[in-house]
């Protein structure tokens, strides 16, 4: 399994577009292998989607990143898991050891393009309304669903 991080240093990037370099990990036997490194395309995030669809990547992981974006890489085919915090290493270990269990532990606080949080939780919260305005029908009932 091949997995890729957009990272800003030796952390996750907070925003996808402000990666500086993308690490790609191998996972052999639970235990995350730095198998390559190279610099995020300077161009722009489609940029660095071609790049991803391009290198065959089972997983992106990456910090917070635009509804285009996130729109953009699923439409490519890259599976996506966003809103993800912490150290290189750290987040690259959890994945291989639990998946998107264990890294949604280290997600980051406040709301993501789900809505907020605590899903149940967020009744009339704005960050919820506003988000579920710029869904499509589809993904508006299904926010509405759980409101």
């Amino acid at each position: 399994m091949l997995i890729c991080l957009a990272c800003y240093g030796d952390r996750l990037a907070t925003l996808m577009e402000s990666a500086t370099e993308l690490r790609f990990y191998r996972v052999e036997q639970h235990v995350p292998v730095l198998n390559s490194t190279t610099p995020a395309p300077g161009t722009g995030e489609f940029a660095m989607i071609d790049l991803l669809t391009d290198m065959g990547i089972n997983v992106f992981i990456c910090g917070g990143l635009s509804g285009c974006a996130l729109a953009a890489l699923r439409q490519s085919g890259v599976p996506v898991v966003a809103w993800i915090g912490g150290t290189a290493e750290e987040v690259a270990t959890a994945w291989a050891t639990g998946g998107v269990e264990a890294v949604n532990r280290l997600r980051l606080p406040g709301c993501a393009l789900r809505g907020c949080g605590r899903v149940r939780a967020c009744r009339g919260h704005r960050c919820s309304q506003t988000r579920a305005t710029l869904r499509t029908p589809m993904q508006k009932a299904k926010v509405e669903k759980f409101s």
